[in-house]
């Protein structure tokens, strides 16, 4: 992967990241983190062995799912005192620390100006909800303020105009025609590069990779010609620009033709999952791999130990990632030990249940709070990739042990999830059957056609 292409990533990743920041309802802030966890693995999903694609390749102009705003858009009759005439423009943006109030001193306004705006702003949208990042647009006439849109969502734009000497403020919802999308096809270069070129927003491709990350490893279990479907929801505005991109509601994976399939359903708490046929959730009891973006460089099984020279069972697998890279709990459980352990250096042991332990060797450190007796949660960070005890280089020596016999962690993919309760299966069918009715008759969008169909324009009702 050259550095050109994962500049790109890292740029799309810290967007997405300003994204579920600024505009994602607390409700979703969980959905939102995980999806933006997924992306520091979307930056690592390199052109798979076996693939003679040339790395130089260009990624294809990405669909935003943050489209700039545009008056035009909205079909909507406006008050006399809420059309924006032709006049100057300035766009401001508000810095970490700010406050609505001093910003617009800033632009000119008076104390009492700035206060008689917030409180007419404030009838339509709260300043305390205001993030960093957030534009305001403002209209000057002869020099001075005189109207202010301000849009905090796709679905949103509040408007503050000034008539004599008062503010008054209005808010307009956009109307949306919401359609589903079903983007098929194999890969070639790698899964990030041949989904988005298809149309797949990154906030759909974060969430397949949040979904098989547990039983996936996207380094090394991905081959070119594996299958992918991505079915999710888009919104269009009335040009046929997709401006919000959904959840995933179905998904298909088949790495080295081993097929997995998986629908979203929430449970009876609420919480949403994704389940395959028998009501199994793709997240497994333990992960296979407790890092993100490390290479794998040395198997588990019978090995020439790189420094006692010597052929030994090497009953674990290593990953070489740079120093302070996060480990993550493989599963949730019990720390039974975090401290020093002879040749492993820093080391942390979990118990799970079922008979089931995994261990973490040679870290830099600990993360807060990890010590004897300390629960933690699956995927929490527990340390940090180090070099101590007896090792030739930053990097994670990961075991896992069933019944006190050590196993190999590759292992761990064939595990099945946490099944829905028996009562909840009849729903659950119920959601998967409206879901494959939906897929039946939605627009697929394959590498023949890869962006006519995501950019056609919605006829006039």
């Amino acid at each position: 992967m050259n550095d050109s292409f994962k500049d790109a990533l890292s740029v799309r990743a810290r967007a997405y990241a300003d994204y579920t920041s600024t505009r994602i309802p607390a409700r979703n802030k969980l959905k939102a983190l995980a999806a933006g966890a997924a992306m520091v693995l979307i930056a690592v999903m390199a052109i798979p062995r076996g693939s003679q694609a040339d790395e130089t390749v260009e990624v294809a102009e990405l669909i935003s799912i943050e489209p700039t705003y545009d008056l035009s858009r909205f079909d909507v009759a406006l008050a006399d005192e809420f059309v924006l005439p032709s006049r100057s423009q300035r766009d401001v943006t508000l810095n970490p620390g700010d406050n609505l109030g001093p910003m617009l001193q800033r632009e000119g306004m008076s104390g009492s100006d700035a206060y008689s705006f917030v409180q007419a702003f404030s009838e339509e949208f709260s300043p305390r909800r205001l993030r960093a990042g957030q534009t305001f647009n403002l209209y000057l006439e002869d020099g001075v303020v005189s109207d202010v849109t301000f849009r905090p969502s796709a679905e949103k734009t509040v408007f503050v105009s000034r008539k004599d000497e008062a503010w008054s403020a209005r808010s307009v919802a956009a109307e949306f025609r919401y359609e589903t999308l079903s983007v098929r096809a194999t890969i070639e270069n790698s899964l990030y590069v041949d989904a988005t070129r298809l149309g797949a927003p990154d906030k759909v491709v974060a969430q397949f990779a949040s979904i098989y990350e547990y039983s996936v490893d996207f380094q090394r279990d991905i081959q070119p010609g594996d299958a992918f479907e991505l079915f999710f929801e888009v919104a269009r505005d009335h040009t046929g620009a997709i401006v919000q991109a959904g959840d995933l509601l179905y998904t298909s994976f088949s790495p080295r033709g081993n097929t997995s399939d998986y629908w979203l359903f929430a449970d009876a708490e609420g919480e949403e999952n994704f389940y395959d046929a028998e009501g199994k959730t793709a997240k497994r009891k333990l992960r296979a791999t407790p890092i993100n973006g490390a290479r794998l460089s040395s198997s588990y099984g019978s090995r020439r130990h790189p420094i006692l020279g010597y052929r030994k069972m090497h009953s674990g697998v290593d990953f070489a990632a740079p120093r302070g890279t996060p480990i993550l709990a493989a599963g949730s459980g019990t720390v039974e030990r975090a401290n020093r352990y002879g040749s492993f250096g820093n080391y942390v042991r979990i118990r799970h249940s079922d008979g089931y332990q995994t261990a973490y060797a040679h870290m830099r450190g600990f993360a807060s709070g990890i010590r004897a007796g300390a629960r933690v949660r699956q995927d929490q960070v527990i340390g940090y990739v180090g070099t101590t005890g007896r090792s030739t280089g930053p990097h994670l020596h990961y075991e896992v042990i069933h019944n006190g016999k050590k196993i190999n962690p590759r292992r761990l993919s064939q595990l099945a999830g946490k099944p829905l309760d028996a009562e909840q299966i009849p729903q659950f069918e119920s959601r998967r059957a409206e879901i494959e009715v939906m897929r039946a008759s939605s627009v697929v969008v394959q590498p023949e056609q890869p962006m006519a169909v995501l950019s056609a324009e919605i006829p006039a009702e």
